[in-house]
C-alpha cells in the first residue's frame, strides 16, 4: 500500500452512536434492541470500526470461510475459559467463532467486535482511527494465517483467497520466455482510464507491451539486447476471488489526494477465462459482496452490499418493508417505534421536534439519521420528492414555502413498537391508499440466495440489486469487489450443526439474559407515576378548581400504562375507598396559573388501556361524580379552560383572577366593575400593545363582544379599566398603571423535603416591590410546612444557568430579578442578610476527594485575609499557607486575590461567585515572599586556588550539597540548592535583604563574615540574570515585586559592585572542535564605556589571550545563534552639515544588549584559524534545524491555507487532519 492507512477522517457514521445511549427515561439504561425484521444482525461501530465491520460482514456471508472456521474445534484452538498450561490458546480464530456466532444466532440489532479488537492487542483507542480495508484485507488474513499454523486450518486463507500471477517476456529473436510467478490474496485494479472491470482486467492480462528501441531485453539465450514482449497472465485464481478497486490518486500540482469519482462498471458474473494463462473450468465467478466507500480522500464512511446466498435473512420489498426509527421522547413513550408508512416516520421524527417543526433539510438529515438511508434512496422513486409528499399529504402536515418548514398537524404515537404487536395486516391507511394509486406495480422478489442486503453498521435493510450500480461512480462508490467461483452451492449449505455446541450454549444463555433485560426494561419503562385527585378536597372559584388544602389535595399512585380501565378504576377504589362516589367519573386533570381545570373523560371499553387512553406518566386524575364539586357545576374542555388576567382599577391596588376563556370581554368587564364598584357605562378596558415604549388602546365595542379565545389574551394578560374620558392612547408608564401595581405570577418548588415522594409546586401572585419574606413565607404556608431547617430561603432557577445564589429576605421582587413566570426554588438554609454574599469555594483534589463546591455565607465587607480564616476553619485546614482565586464567567481560574486587606466588594467578589482555594501563602500588601536557591559560583582566573577564607568555606557549602540530592535547573548553573523562603517588605535594602538570607538555617551554619560575601542575583525561566546592586537601595527600586526566585551566590572575597559593572560567563572554545571548556566568571566595568575593546582587553587579561588574537560573540540560546561582537561606530551629523566625531558603539544596547548572566564566547584565532565565525556547537545546529523546520511547516500550513481560499479546486479537509497511524494485529508465535 502507498501509505493510505489512517487516511480517512470519519465521516456520516455517527448517526448509530446514539442507539446505545437512547433511554426514554432519565437514568433508565437500554437493553440492546431486538434483532431487525429482515433477520440479519448488524456490528457496533466503536468510534471508527465501519471500515472493519463491512470486512467482517463479508467474510461472515463467504459460507466456505465460515464453515470452516466452525469446524475447528477445541482442540486444536484451546478455550478461552480453560487456559490449560503450556497450551497456547489461538483468541483471533476463538473470538471470531463467537463473533459469526452471535452474528448468526444473537436476538440483538447488532453485535460488538471489541472483544475481537482487543484480540488484535488494539487496546489505545485504535478503534478511534479509521483505516484503508483494502490494508485491514491484507493484514487480517496474515494474521489468520498465522493463529492457525499447526491447525487443520492452517491452508484456510491459502485454498479460499490465494492465487498466482505470472509475468512473462518472450524474446522475439528465439522465443524464449522467461517468466515469474506472483502470489496475491486481491487483485488490484486501478479505475483512472477504464470503464469496466473487464477493460482493467484485459489491460493488465491480455495487453502486451513491446520492449524494443532504447527499452530492449537482454536475452540469456541471446546473449544480447533484443526486441521482446512483456505480459501478464493469471496462473491460479481462488475460490473467492478479490478485486480492489484502486480509487485514491495523487495529484502531483496541488500536493494532494484526491479520489477517482468516475464511471467504473462491474459485471453481476465475471467470465475470468480470458485472462488466464490456460482456461480451465471453473471460470465463471458470480459477485456477492461490494463494500463502498463514502466520501472523498481524507475522510469517508465503509458500508457493504452483501447478498445473501444461503438465506439467513428475510428480504422484503424497499418500498414496502417497515422502517425502524429510534425515537428520543419524554418519559413514557417506546423508544423503538415501527412505522409502516413515510407517512407514519415523518410524523414520529416531527413529533420529536421542538414545536413539532423541522425544515424541510434538516428533515432529510433526521430520517438519515435514525433510519440509516435517505429519503431518495429508499422513497422518492415511489414517492417522489420529500416537498411533494408533504404537500400532498397537507391533512397531517403543514408545509410553509417562506420558511421552508414542516409542521406536524395531528399525531398519535404508532403501535407497532417493539414491545406491542403488529397491527392485523400491517398496513396503514397511508399505505392502503398510496398503493391504490399506484400506477406500476413493484417489482418481484429476488429468488431465494439472490437477495441482496446492505450493511451500514448497527443497520441492515434489503435492498434490490440494481441499487448497485448507483455505487459505479460518484462519492459513494465501490472500493473492493468480491466474487465467489460459480459452484453446485449445495455443497455450502449451513447446518445448525456447524455452530460449535459450546458457542449454541453461550449465545442462549446471552439471549436468554437479554429478554429478562427487556422485560424489566419495558417493565419500568412502562411505568406510570399518576397523581389522583379527590373532588371532596376542592371547591370551585374564579372559573376554576382551587384545593381546600394544597399539602394534601392528592394521593400518588404507580400503575403500567399497559394495564386497562377497569384496573385504573378499581386501582382508585382501593386508593380512595369512602372518597370514590358510587358511580364515579375520571376526568384528566391539569394545573393552570388560575387554578385546576378538568379535560378528557377516561371512557371505554373495560380492556381499553391507559396508553391508548392518553395517561402518561405524571398525569393528574380528578375522581368526581361528573356532575358539580362542592354544589357548583364545572366547566369540562379546552374551549373553557380559564386564563389568569391581572385586572388595574383607575385607583387602587389591582386584582388577578381567572376567567373562562369563552367567556365574552363584556362580561369580564362587568365582573371588574363589580369588584371595583365602577359604573360599567363610563368605563373603559384598554390593554399593552406594541414592542418597547408600549401604549394603552381601548378595546372597541365590536371587541367587547368577543370571547377572551378569540382576543388571544394569554394568562397574565394585563387590563386596564379607565374612565371613558381617558381612553385616548398614552404611554403605559404615563398610564393609570403608576397608581395601581400590577401583581404577577410566579412558581414555588418545594425542596425541602428532598427524597420524600413527588415535589410540590405552587403559582403565587406577588407585586414587584412586595420582599422576598412576605413570598417566602406564603409558600411555607401553601406547603403546610411547619418548621423549615434555619428558616428557609428561596433561590431563583434560571432555565440555563440553574439554580442561582440564595436571596436576601430584605430586598423587593424586583431587586432580586424576579418577573412574571420566573421559576423559584424553596430549600432549608439561612437566608443571607442585606450585608451577605454567597460564595462557592472549590479547592484541590488533594484537600478533599470527591466533594464539590462548598458554599458559605460571606459578609459584604470582609477582608479578603479574613474571608480565607473562615473558608480554611470551614474545611477544617489547620495549615495556613492557602490563598483564593478567582474565576471567570465559565468557571476558570482567573486572578489570584493578592491584598489580603481589601474588601471582597472591593476586590470585585460578587455574590454567587465561585472561588478557588490553592496552597501557597500569599505575602501581605508590600511584601515579597520568593525562594532563596543557593549556587556555586565559577572558577575565575583570579581565585583559581582555593585557599584562606574560601578554602574553609567551601567545605562548609560542599557538605551542604552532600546532605542534599541537589536540585538541578535548567540554564548556565547546575547543582541549584533551594536554601529556604523568606518574606520581606519591599522597603527593605539589598543589605537587610542578605541579612536576612544569612538567618536561614542552611547559611547561618557557614559562618559568613559580612553581607559583601553574599551576592544575590534574580532568576529567569531558570537562568540566573541580574545581579543585584547597591546595598542602599530598597528592594522596591531594585523592581522586585513580582519576583518569584532569587539564587544567593557566597563570594571568596568581599564585593561592592556598581551599575556600571556586568557580570558575564566566558567559555573559550576548543581549537578545532564545536565544544567549549567550562565558563568562567568575568566581571566588566563599563564606567570608561561599554566599548567592545573595552570587553575583550577583560576577556585577554583573564584568559591571558594577546588582545589582537581574540574573538568574541554571544550567545543567544533560544535562537541558537551567536553574535561576533565587533567594534561598529555611529555616524552623527551635526547642526548646519558640520560633521562630528564618530562615537563608538555601546554594548549594552541594541543589537548586542550586554547584560548580567549573559554567556559569551571566545576564540584564540592564534589556534583555531579556520572557520573564525563558526560558533555553533552541535546543539546549536540542531536546535537550528529544528527551528528551521518549525517555520517551513508553518510556512507551508499558510500556503495550503491560501490556496484553500483561492484555489479553484475544493479540499474536502478543511480541518486539522488527524496523524496517520500505523495499522497491525498482533498475534502470538504458534510455530
Amino acid at each position: 500500500m502507498l501509505g493510505l492507512e489512517g487516511l480517512f477522517a470519519e465521516e456520516g457514521e455517527t448517526f448509530e452512536q446514539a442507539n446505545n445511549q437512547v433511554c426514554s427515561k432519565p437514568g433508565l439504561p437500554q437493553p440492546p434492541t431486538k434483532r431487525a425484521k429482515c433477520g440479519l444482525c448488524g456490528i457496533s461501530n466503536q468510534g471508527a470500526t465501519c471500515y472493519l465491520n463491512s470486512l467482517l460482514q463479508t467474510l461472515f456471508f463467504t459460507t466456505e470461510f465460515r464453515d470452516a472456521l466452525f469446524s475447528l474445534g477445541e482442540m486444536e484452538l484451546g478455550s478461552l475459559n480453560k487456559r490449560n498450561a503450556g497450551v497456547k490458546v489461538r483468541v483471533i480464530p476463538l473470538q471470531l467463532q463467537k463473533l459469526f456466532a452471535r452474528l448468526l444466532m444473537s436476538d440483538r440489532q447488532s453485535v460488538s467486535t471489541t472483544e475481537l479488537t482487543d484480540s488484535f492487542g488494539w487496546i489505545n483507542n485504535e478503534g478511534l482511527q479509521q483505516h484503508d480495508v483494502q490494508e485491514l484485507n491484507r493484514i487480517l488474513f496474515s494474521a489468520i494465517e498465522d493463529s492457525l499454523v499447526g491447525t487443520s486450518g492452517r491452508f484456510l486463507i491459502k485454498q479460499l483467497y490465494h492465487g498466482a500471477i505470472v509475468n512473462q517476456i518472450e524474446c522475439l529473436v528465439c522465443g524464449k520466455i522467461s517468466e515469474r510467478e506472483e502470489d496475491f490474496l486481491d487483485l488490484s485494479i486501478a479505475v483512472s482510464g477504464a470503464s469496466s472491470l473487464e477493460s482493467a482486467l484485459r489491460s493488465y492480462y491480455c495487453d502486451t507491451e513491446t520492449m524494443d528501441g532504447k527499452n530492449q531485453y537482454r536475452c540469456e539465450k541471446c546473449n544480447k539486447l533484443v526486441d521482446a514482449r512483456k505480459g501478464a497472465k493469471l496462473r491460479s485464481l481462488p475460490q473467492v476471488l478479490t478485486i480492489s478497486l484502486l480509487r485514491f490518486s495523487f495529484d502531483i500540482i496541488k500536493m494532494d489526494r484526491y479520489k477517482e469519482t468516475g464511471k467504473f462498471v462491474f459485471p453481476a458474473i465475471l467470465d475470468m477465462s480470458p485472462y488466464e494463462e490456460k482456461a480451465e473450468a471453473g471460470s465463471l465467478y458470480e459477485l456477492f459482496s461490494v463494500v463502498v466507500h463514502k466520501g472523498g480522500a481524507h475522510g469517508g464512511h465503509y458500508t457493504a452490499y452483501i447478498r445473501d446466498t444461503d438465506s439467513l435473512g428475510t428480504w422484503s420489498s424497499p418500498e414496502e418493508g417497515g422502517i425502524s426509527v429510534l425515537s428520543t421522547q419524554g418519559p413514557g413513550q417506546l423508544d423503538v417505534i415501527e412505522c409502516d408508512s413515510p407517512i407514519e416516520l415523518v410524523q414520529t421524527i416531527l413529533n420529536d421536534a421542538p414545536e413539532k417543526t423541522l425544515s424541510v433539510d434538516k428533515l432529510g438529515g433526521e430520517i438519515s439519521k435514525k433510519t440509516g438511508i435517505s429519503w431518495n434512496k429508499r422513497f422518492k422513486k415511489q414517492y417522489g420528492p420529500i416537498t411533494k409528499f408533504i404537500s400532498k399529504y397537507d391533512d397531517k402536515f403543514s408545509f410553509d414555502p417562506s420558511s421552508n418548514s414542516v409542521s406536524l398537524k395531528q399525531y398519535s404515537t404508532p403501535s407497532g413498537a417493539v414491545s406491542s404487536p403488529r397491527t392485523e395486516g400491517g398496513m396503514s391507511e397511508a399505505r392502503s391508499t398510496d398503493s391504490t394509486k399506484r400506477t406500476r406495480p413493484p417489482s418481484p422478489p429476488p429468488p431465494s440466495g439472490h437477495c441482496w442486503f446492505h450493511f451500514n453498521d448497527s443497520h441492515v435493510y434489503p435492498v434490490r440489486e440494481q441499487e448497485l450500480q448507483s455505487t459505479y461512480s460518484g462519492k459513494s462508490s465501490a472500493y473492493m469487489l468480491f466474487y465467489r467461483r460459480i459452484i453446485d452451492q449445495s455443497e455450502n449449505a449451513v447446518s445448525s450443526n456447524a455452530v460449535p455446541s459450546s458457542l449454541v450454549m453461550e449465545v442462549k444463555e446471552e439471549n436468554k439474559e437479554l429478554q429478562k433485560q427487556r422485560e424489566a426494561y419495558e417493565l419500568e419503562l412502562n411505568k406510570v407515576n399518576l397523581r389522583v385527585h379527590f373532588s371532596d378536597w376542592f371547591y370551585v372559584s374564579q372559573g376554576a378548581l382551587q384545593p381546600r388544602d394544597y399539602q394534601s389535595s392528592c394521593l400518588p399512585l404507580t400503575l403500567d400504562r399497559r394495564q386497562t380501565l377497569a384496573d385504573l378504576r378499581f386501582a382508585v377504589m382501593e386508593l380512595g375507598g369512602e372518597l370514590v362516589h358510587e358511580n364515579f367519573v375520571l376526568h384528566m386533570m391539569k394545573e393552570l396559573p388560575a387554578g385546576y381545570h378538568l379535560y378528557t373523560q377516561l371512557t371505554g371499553a373495560d380492556d381499553v388501556t391507559l396508553e391508548s387512553l392518553g395517561v402518561g406518566d405524571e398525569a393528574s386524575l380528578f375522581v368526581w361524580d361528573g356532575q358539580r364539586v362542592d354544589g357548583v357545576e364545572v366547566s369540562i374542555g379546552e374551549e373553557t379552560e380559564p386564563l389568569l388576567l391581572n385586572i388595574a382599577p383607575p385607583q387602587g391596588d389591582s386584582f388577578i383572577r381567572g376567567f373562562s376563556r369563552s367567556l365574552l370581554l363584556d362580561e369580564v368587564v362587568r365582573l371588574a366593575c363589580d369588584e371595583f364598584q365602577l359604573d360599567e357605562a363610563r368605563v373603559a378596558v384598554q390593554r399593552p400593545v406594541g414592542k418597547g415604549d408600549q401604549k394603552l388602546l381601548a378595546f372597541t365595542d365590536e371587541e367587547r363582544m368577543k370571547s377572551l379565545s378569540d382576543l388571544k389574551l394569554t394568562n397574565g394578560s394585563e387590563l386596564f379599566v379607565v374612565m371613558a374620558s381617558e381612553q385616548n392612547p398614552c404611554p403605559v408608564d404615563s398610564a393609570p398603571r403608576l397608581n395601581s401595581p400590577l401583581k404577577f405570577t410566579v412558581t414555588i418548588e418545594d425542596r425541602c423535603h428532598e427524597g420524600e415522594g413527588l415535589r410540590q409546586k405552587a403559582q403565587f401572585q406577588a407585586l414587584a416591590a412586595d420582599p422576598i419574606s412576605l413570598l417566602k413565607a406564603s409558600a411555607v404556608s401553601r406547603f403546610g410546612l411547619s418548621e423549615v431547617p434555619k428558616g428557609g430561603r428561596l433561590r431563583l432557577e434560571h432555565d440555563t444557568l440553574g439554580l442561582r445564589s440564595p436571596l436576601c429576605d430584605e430586598i423587593s421582587l424586583s431587586e432580586a430579578g424576579i418577573s412574571r413566570d420566573s421559576k423559584l426554588v424553596l430549600e432549608p438554609g439561612q437566608a443571607p442578610s442585606s450585608n451577605q454574599i454567597t460564595i462557592s469555594i472549590t479547592c484541590e483534589a488533594s484537600v478533599g476527594e470527591g466533594l464539590g463546591p462548598v458554599e458559605m455565607l460571606v459578609e459584604r465587607h470582609q477582608s479578603v485575609g479574613d474571608c480565607l480564616t473562615c473558608v480554611l476553619n470551614r474545611l477544617q485546614i489547620t495549615d495556613q499557607s492557602w490563598h483564593l482565586r478567582r474565576t471567570n464567567w465559565c468557571g476558570e481560574a482567573a486572578d489570584v486575590l493578592t491584598d489580603l486587606e481589601s474588601t471582597l466588594e472591593h476586590s470585585q467578589v460578587k455574590d454567587g461567585d465561585l472561588l478557588i482555594l490553592e496552597q501557597g501563602r500569599i505575602p501581605p500588601k508590600g511584601y515579597i515572599g520568593p525562594e532563596i536557591w543557593l549556587y556555586p559560583m565559577l572558577d575565575t582566573a583570579q581565585h583559581s586556588s582555593k585557599s584562606g577564607f574560601l578554602s574553609w568555606l567551601s567545605t562548609g557549602i560542599q557538605n551542604l550539597w552532600n546532605s542534599s540530592s541537589g536540585n538541578e535547573l535548567s540554564g548556565n548553573q547546575k547543582q541549584a540548592l533551594l536554601v529556604g523562603e523568606i518574606e520581606v517588605s519591599l522597603d527593605m535594602t539589598l543589605d537587610d535583604l542578605k541579612l536576612q538570607v544569612m538567618t536561614l538555617p542552611a547559611i547561618v551554619d557557614l559562618g559568613i563574615p559580612t553581607v559583601e560575601f553574599l551576592r544575590i542575583r534574580v532568576i529567569e525561566d531558570g537562568y540566573l540574570t541580574t545581579v543585584l546592586k547597591g546595598g542602599s537601595q530598597t528592594l522596591r527600586r531594585l523592581r522586585l515585586q513580582s519576583c518569584r526566585k532569587l539564587a544567593v551566590q557566597i563570594l571568596p572575597q568581599e564585593e561592592d559592585l556598581s551599575v556600571n559593572h556586568i557580570v558575564l560567563e566566558v567559555c573559550q572554545r576548543i581549537p578545532e572542535t564545536k565544544t567549549y571548556g567550562p565558563g568562567q566568571e568575568v566581571i566588566w566595568n563599563t564606567s570608561q564605556g561599554a566599548t567592545a575593546h573595552s570587553l575583550k582587553q577583560v576577556i585577554a587579561d583573564a584568559f591571558l589571550i594577546p588582545v589582537e588574537h581574540i574573538l568574541v560573540a554571544k550567545h543567544f540560546p533560544k535562537k541558537h545563534e551567536w553574535l561576533i561582537i565587533k567594534e561598529q561606530q555611529k555616524k552623527s551629523q551635526g547642526k548646519g552639515g558640520k560633521k562630528k566625531t564618530p562615537q563608538k558603539s555601546n554594548l549594552r544596547q541594541a543589537p548586542f544588549n550586554i547584560q548580567d548572566g549573559d554567556v559569551l564566547g571566545v576564540k584564540n584565532l592564534q589556534y583555531d584559524p579556520l572557520c573564525p565565525e563558526d560558533f555553533n556547537t552541535e546543539e546549536d545546529d540542531r536546535g537550528q534545524e529544528e527551528l528551521k523546520r518549525a517555520a517551513e511547516d508553518k510556512k507551508r500550513e499558510r500556503e495550503e491555507k491560501k490556496n484553500r481560499k483561492t484555489g479553484d479546486f475544493d479540499f474536502t479537509d478543511k480541518k486539522h487532519r488527524r496523524p496517520e497511524a500505523t495499522l497491525s494485529i498482533k498475534v502470538d508465535d504458534f510455530t
